[in-house]
């Protein structure tokens, strides 16, 4: 029988957290050879992600340049993967999410003639500006591919609201969750520096959209939550982007605010694991802490994961200053009462069904 010859392309963290555990189930299986594109949209954290994750990558691109622009992203990615494409005979392109490299990666394989499975298909907030590129960049990947593998019902009713045919939606539940127990199980690598005495609030922000007014915003609130409530510790993996970083320097030399590198993503989870509190513009993260049983105050003014909120996991606080500073302190007022005491994005089985349904639509039989 014939291989599935499989090109999967990445290029950003979150892109790597979601696949490996995919990777893992393809490479179990003879009847799928697989080639892997590492397009280099993110380099650092990327490439320590696969050295934990140990994946080998057939081809890197090497796009990334010092702020970067999504022209550039665009164009080389364009570019570049078109000649191996064009080199070689692909059965299948499997992309993840919403990232530039994904929407390029699909557009290449259009062009190509080649089938597109779209893994975390079908989010929404209806708004093409927010976030930015990438509700576009998932609704037109949403168009381009062949196999839609939704991770809740939710999100397959946005793909049949825009005419998706049915017979090529399979809600699979998140690869997200599969990779985090599978990270829960391991040790974390480096040891944190953490108070035992206080409430330990993590805290990420990167967006696109938040560069110019709202992280500005957010790093206003921590200050005062920090000087008012001397029982809370935060702790700011900062994001390797200069603008970001430039930022937050408001926040530089107070006692209760600490400023770590990006962390490796298990010990990111196992700071997580720590933690009182999660704020964050992040759209993975709302899909973690339902498993790891936190509670998220979203940095956002909409999300695309409809279900965390639902459930009372998450709160939509956005960038507004007083909105945050309530927020957390009506979870220490109140404490965290989630609604469900499953994760509503999965159970972490995703890639194992993703891998079967491939294999029955391609082979006609599993």
């Amino acid at each position: 029988m014939k291989k599935i010859k499989t090109l999967i392309v990445f290029g950003t963290r979150p892109e790597v957290i979601k696949l490996y555990p995919l990777i893992y189930e393809l490479k179990k299986d003879n009847n799928f050879e697989l080639k892997i594109v590492n397009t280099g949209q993110h380099k650092e954290m990327v490439d320590e992600l696969l050295d934990i994750f140990k994946i080998e990558v057939d081809y890197s691109l090497k796009i990334m340049v010092e702020k970067q622009t999504l022209e550039h992203i665009t164009e080389k990615i364009l570019e570049k993967l078109s000649l191996i494409v064009k080199n070689e005979s692909f059965d299948l392109t499997i992309v993840q999410g919403d990232t530039t490299t994904a929407f390029v990666a699909s557009l290449v394989s259009f062009y190509n003639k080649i089938p597109i499975a779209h893994v975390e298909a079908g989010l929404r907030t209806k708004n093409i500006y927010y976030p930015f590129p990438e509700e576009m960049n998932r609704t037109l990947i949403g168009k381009l591919a062949k196999f839609h593998f939704a991770p809740t019902e939710d999100a397959k009713k946005n793909l049949l609201s825009e005419g998706v045919n049915e017979e090529n939606i399979f809600v699979t539940g998140n690869t997200i969750v599969d990779a985090l127990l599978k990270i829960l199980n391991l040790d974390p690598i480096f040891d944190i520096p953490l108070p035992k005495d206080k409430k330990i609030v993590v805290v990420t922000a990167h967006r696109r959209e938040n560069w110019d007014s709202g992280i500005p915003k957010i790093a206003n609130a921590i200050k005062t939550l920090s000087q008012k409530y001397n029982e809370l510790f935060f702790v700011i993996p900062v994001h390797k982007n200069p603008i970001v970083r430039e930022k937050f320097k408001i926040l530089k030399g107070i006692k209760n605010v600490l400023f770590i590198e990006p962390l490796n993503y298990i010990d990111f989870i196992h700071l997580l694991k720590k933690s009182f509190l999660v704020l964050s513009d992040s759209g993975g993260i709302q899909e973690e802490i339902p498993t790891l049983k936190k509670p998220l105050l979203l940095l956002r003014n909409e999300t695309e994961r409809e279900e965390a909120i639902r459930f009372g996991f998450v709160k939509l606080v956005g960038t507004d200053e007083k909105r945050i500073i309530e927020g957390v302190e009506e979870l220490l007022r109140e404490g965290f009462k989630p609604k469900i005491d499953f994760n509503p994005f999965g159970d972490g089985k995703a890639s194992e069904r993703i891998k079967l349904i491939l294999k029955e639509k391609l082979y006609g039989s599993v």
